[in-house]
């Protein structure tokens, strides 16, 4: 059905041209543009059913005029609304965009576009369209926040950046820093990092050798890796490849008698001992590189020949007059310097008894020191536990007879075997059946065993003497420590021995323990791991 306009009573005069303002809103209606005619003189208006549809009318209203318009914008708009209107009729064009409110209290927006007309002067009416852009304001309104979305995305991107850069050079600060030589290397084994520390080292002072010039040059060509004796280190067996191909960390040190030491080489074709940590660089489960941590250890191997003088010294200069006095003393006791009385001979034997615990003592203590010094080397054997404990208990017959104490092998199974050092076993296994003599009364029997566990094979020296006092137990493995009852029985002694013995069990990856109840006798055990290779190195 075609618009039709409403046809309100029209003052005399009313111009024809009207009629072609007519056709216009029927043109106007089919592209949903609402037409209006507004009577400045009477405050009516004629207007198409789309101009009322733009309202939220289903039909046409009877009424309309200017005041009518502006009670269906909202207050906040209203203003601005008047400014408008007052703006045509000094300029004869009329723009509003605003804000309606639909009778259905719902909110749109609408583009109000005209023209004033004059007669003698004087606006007497305003003439135009109407059309609602509530759309158009909301894809504005998406488009804004869209693009607030973006500016703040950027802003984010921004700030990340700057937050990257910033670790990145905190990172770089931090790397630079630490004192430990750090190289990182891809997976092909090319540099892709190096600290100064690293190049201060490696003697990088030239400026062909800087690390921005190792940057993307293999490792392997870097620098040299030597062995103690000088002889170049295969590819495949340096650290960095084991890291590579293997994702296991290797750690070296120059500081032990045993296993491999490194050297690298500076630019000027010296070398020097390095401590090696190179760990795999592990993404997603696939290697990417791998890391190399090295410190010199120039310092430790000279500290650590100064310890082998200084123990080399000390045995020759402690061990010298205690020998010779020793010496001495057996001469005087076989008479060869002249008779010796009763009396004198007592004494002889106190001075040769003092001499020889001082040699104890001095042996013990010499002891002592090589084993934190690490110069000392674990050799390893497979050992019958059955043949050890026959010699053991050949080794200790005559102070065993002398103190009328009983040794007694209650091994079953006698094909234990196990794979240690022989000397270090035969220390500890020394103080523990010392032990046993010294604190056991006469008569008294001291039983020697072994077991096989899943992981370890546990071997025992059980006495039936004074035991250890409760409150006493956890200090027994202290350097110089005697238990109270302990020197009450037997007053001599240095306290050195389960502190050796332990130390020693720690060396070749063991553990002590025991069990011990006073008065009633004391068992220690020696755990010794059946993998060799948790041997401490």
């Amino acid at each position: 059905m075609a618009d039709k306009i409403i046809k309100q009573k029209r003052p005399k005069g009313y111009p024809e041209s009207k009629i072609n303002q007519e056709k216009l809103t029927l043109a106007l209606s089919s592209a949903k543009i609402g037409a209006w005619d507004l009577d400045l003189v009477h405050d009516t208006a004629e207007r198409n059913l789309v101009h009322d549809q733009i309202f939220g009318y289903k039909t046409l209203q009877k009424k309309w005029g200017q005041k009518i318009f502006g009670e269906h914008i909202i207050p906040e708009d209203r203003g601005y609304a008047q400014e408008c209107f007052e703006k045509a009729l000094e300029t004869g064009d009329f723009a509003l965009q605003c804000r309606i409110i639909w009778p259905n209290k719902s909110i749109h927006w609408i583009e109000a576009l005209g023209k004033a007309h004059y007669e003698k002067g004087k606006p007497v009416r305003i003439f135009g369209t109407v059309a609602d852009i509530t759309e158009k304001k909301e894809l504005e309104k998406n488009l804004e926040n869209a693009n607030i979305a973006v500016r703040n995305i950027l802003e984010d991107i921004e700030v990340e950046k700057e937050a990257l850069v910033n670790a990145k050079l905190k990172d770089e600060a931090l790397l630079q820093s630490i004192g430990e030589g750090v190289v990182a290397v891809d997976s092909d084994g090319k540099i892709i990092l190096m600290n100064r520390a690293a190049e201060r080292m490696l003697g990088c002072n030239a400026k062909e050798c800087k690390a921005e010039q190792m940057i993307g040059k293999p490792i392997f060509e870097a620098w040299r890796v030597v062995d103690e004796k000088g002889n170049l280190v295969p590819e495949e067996k340096r650290p960095i490849t084991i890291a590579i191909k293997g994702k296991t960390t290797t750690t070296t040190t120059t500081t032990t008698t045993t296993g491999a030491s490194y050297f690298y080489t500076r630019k000027d074709g010296t070398a020097f001992p390095v401590a090696i940590t190179v760990t795999p660089v592990v993404a997603e489960n696939k290697i990417i590189g791998a890391i190399d941590v090295f410190h010199d250890m120039t310092k430790e191997k000279e500290q650590e020949k100064l310890k082998g003088d200084f123990l080399a010294l000390a045995s020759h200069q402690l061990r010298t007059p205690l020998s010779g006095t020793k010496w001495l003393i057996e001469t005087m006791q076989k008479g060869i310097t002249g008779k010796i009385e009763p009396k004198e001979k007592e004494y002889l034997e106190q001075v040769y008894q003092l001499n020889e615990r001082m040699i104890q003592l001095v042996t013990e203590m010499l002891s002592a020191l090589r084993l934190e010094s690490g110069i000392e080397a674990i050799k390893k054997e497979k050992i019958s536990v059955a043949d050890f404990y026959q010699d053991l208990i050949a080794s200790v017959a005559s102070p065993a007879k002398s103190r009328w104490v009983v040794f007694r092998n209650s091994l079953k199974n006698k094909e234990i075997e196990i794979e240690s050092d022989i000397q270090i076993l035969k220390t500890i296994f020394d103080c523990f059946v010392s032990n046993a003599i010294n604190y056991s009364s006469p008569g008294q029997e001291v039983l020697l065993d072994a077991k096989e566990g899943k992981d370890t094979i546990i071997l025992s020296v059980k006495d039936n003497g004074i035991g250890i006092p409760e409150k006493e137990k956890s200090k027994i493995f202290e350097r110089f420590y005697r238990a109270s009852n302990a020197k009450a029985f037997k007053p001599t002694g240095s306290g050195l021995g389960l502190n050796i013995a332990n130390m020693l069990a720690e060396k070749i990856g063991a553990e002590i323990s025991f069990e011990s109840k006073q008065n009633k006798g004391t068992t220690f055990y020696l755990h010794l791991p059946k993998n060799s290779n948790k041997i401490n190195q």
